[in-house]
């Protein structure tokens, strides 16, 4: 029952994306609690949820809105009675998850390079550097920092989980989690400035802006920097 309520509601196109969430409201209450009355069932649908909005990226947005919708449900844990279980917890997890999976599987990591250790030849590893410094991200990696970031325009995720995405990627700095996170930021700029103090954005904005004077940059994502950096700067002085 689940899996056909969610499957029907991702299975729209593009151009009917506005009908989709016309219909949201619909959908949820259409939606009985008996279906979310059982954890393996909230799981499911956060699991579900999440990952139609993975291969429909265009979506995200109205898989936003349905978790809005759905994150008031909770109900005591079958398992222990001392404690709730609630279907934005439960997500919550599910995009920590997530997020350390797929952020782990992009680029080249440090420890594929241990077996250059015994040749100790500077030249490989100064390559293998840059390849991890120029590396595209992957599809499903945008996908999920964009569904991510929906999540929390929608008042879903709190800011909290913002700046740990943030600190995380600037924090790894190849090509992928930069690329990543330029589009993250792009998309919740405005929206987290008014919950996060100005000294904080400027630090994660200013180490942007050292990382696109690097030599060793693609010019591709160099200019993805600057982009992102100057689309701030832009919007402070655009008159409110």
């Amino acid at each position: 029952m689940i899996q056909t309520h969610v499957i029907l509601l991702g299975a729209a196109s593009h151009e009917s994306v506005s009908c989709v969430t016309a219909n949201v409201q619909a959908f949820v209450t259409d939606l009985s609690h008996e279906d979310l009355d059982v954890e393996e069932n909230l799981q499911e649908m956060v699991e579900l949820i999440f990952k139609r909005a993975m291969k429909k990226p265009d979506s995200a947005a109205v898989f936003a809105e349905l978790c809005q919708h759905l994150s008031e449900v909770e109900f005591q844990s079958l398992s222990d009675w001392s404690v709730s279980v609630s279907f934005r917890s439960l997500l919550v997890k599910h995009c920590q998850a997530e997020f350390m999976k797929n952020l782990d599987k992009e680029g080249i990591h440090q420890e594929s390079w241990s077996c250059l250790k015994p040749v100790q030849d500077v030249r490989v590893t100064d390559r293998l550097r840059e390849e991890q410094q120029n590396t595209k991200p992957s599809g499903r990696f945008l996908n999920m920092l964009r569904f991510i970031g929906e999540l929390f325009l929608s008042k879903v995720l709190a800011e909290k989980s913002m700046h740990c995405c943030i600190r995380r990627l600037l924090q790894k700095g190849d090509g992928p989690s930069l690329e990543g996170l330029c589009q993250l930021l792009q998309m919740i700029q405005q929206d987290l400035e008014v919950v996060t103090s100005q000294e904080v954005m400027d630090t994660y904005y200013n180490q942007l802006d050292h990382m696109a004077e690097k030599g060793k940059r693609a010019s591709r994502l160099s200019l993805l920097l600057r982009e992102t950096v100057d689309a701030r700067k832009m919007a402070y002085s655009t008159p409110h």
